[in-house]
């Protein structure tokens, strides 16, 4: 009997159950369709687990533990810029993430050569796409922990959507997106294939220049995710200013920051003459202590605080965020 060894269990449950217990979503069709396959032709369970755990989508979830940190020392970080030193870092990210969205619009989302765009297939799309299922059944599972859920009909605030894979599921749940990026190519690929979902309540915004971060506000939630690492600590204590600031009342935000990293430093004046130069990917890092001053100034309470493995990179701390702003009909 093919099926001896989880005689209680259809193929098709089988399955389901793995990507439940390991992506933590639903299985596409595509990826369903795949692993029966592999099952039907007796590929062992243990194999099909292994594969799932290799995936790039499981690799985004994984937690690394970076072990005692009583003896490392701070990291030096310089936050106190000019208006005009804090432009020229906008301009740099902004290029950088151009280009990338022009050359490698998918693979600068997701690290994986199934998604380099020359060889990319409609079925890598496909699974692109619905892997980000998952980021929101995340963010979900925190909020209903502190008796909160996806406002219906509020403002839901996707902050760097690159190509919209997080932002087709925040607009499959709620009323009103607003899916934000610096860069355009990322934008107007996140127009076309959320039209052919046929997403229409979805509003993309080109965030140009420093200033384009006031129209942050009037938030019912705020998400961003594998996003804010990639600025420099300046414009990441920026962005989070503007998004603690612009939350409504009871509104919630949830996002991502690594808050150490090991031997870290950064200053404006070494940055500018080794990175201006460099239009590569950056990890950068802004310590718990100023994202919790920068919510206190506006109000915001913070609800959970998380280890996760979003970087990737050994010696390096990541967490993940849920602040909230005290309302009159929320838990807190």
């Amino acid at each position: 009997m093919v099926w001896g060894y989880i005689p209680l269990l259809r193929p098709e449950q089988v399955i389901s159950s793995l990507y439940k217990g390991i992506l933590r979503r639903h299985p596409d069709k595509a990826g369903k369709n795949y692993y029966m396959k592999l099952l039907k032709r007796g590929m062992p369970l243990d194999k099909i687990v292994q594969t799932l755990v290799n995936s790039a989508e499981f690799d985004l979830n994984r937690v690394v533990s970076l072990g005692p940190l009583d003896a490392l020392s701070a990291n030096a970080i310089q936050f106190d810029l000019s208006g005009e030193q804090r432009e020229m870092l906008w301009e740099h990210i902004e290029k950088a993430w151009s280009k990338m969205g022009e050359d490698e619009p998918f693979y600068s989302v997701i690290n994986s050569d199934r998604f380099r765009h020359r060889d990319i297939s409609a079925a890598a799309i496909d699974q692109f796409y619905n892997s980000g299922e998952a980021d929101i059944c995340r963010a979900e599972e925190y909020l209903s922990r502190h008796g909160r859920a996806l406002p219906q009909d509020g403002l839901c605030v996707d902050y760097g959507c690159g190509v919209g894979r997080v932002t087709l599921w925040l607009a499959r749940r709620c009323k009103r997106v607003l899916a934000i990026d610096v860069s355009d190519a990322h934008l107007r690929i996140a127009r076309q294939a959320l039209a052919e979902r046929g997403i229409s309540n979805v509003e993309f915004y080109l965030l140009r220049e420093r200033s384009g971060l006031s129209m942050l506000k009037g938030i019912d939630f705020f998400y961003s995710m594998i996003v804010l690492q990639h600025n420099p600590p300046p414009l990441i204590a920026e962005i989070l200013q503007h998004a603690f600031e612009g939350l409504n009342e009871g509104a919630s935000a949830f996002f991502q920051v690594p808050t150490y990293g090991k031997d870290y430093t950064w200053n404006f004046e070494s940055y500018a003459t080794t990175n201006f130069l460099d239009g590569g990917m950056e990890m950068h890092v802004v310590p718990q202590s100023v994202i919790f001053a920068l919510a206190s100034r506006a109000a915001c309470l913070p609800l959970e605080v998380q280890p996760d493995g979003c970087t990737g990179l050994p010696h390096w701390i990541s967490n993940t965020f849920v602040f909230a702003k005290p309302g009159t009909s929320t838990p807190i």
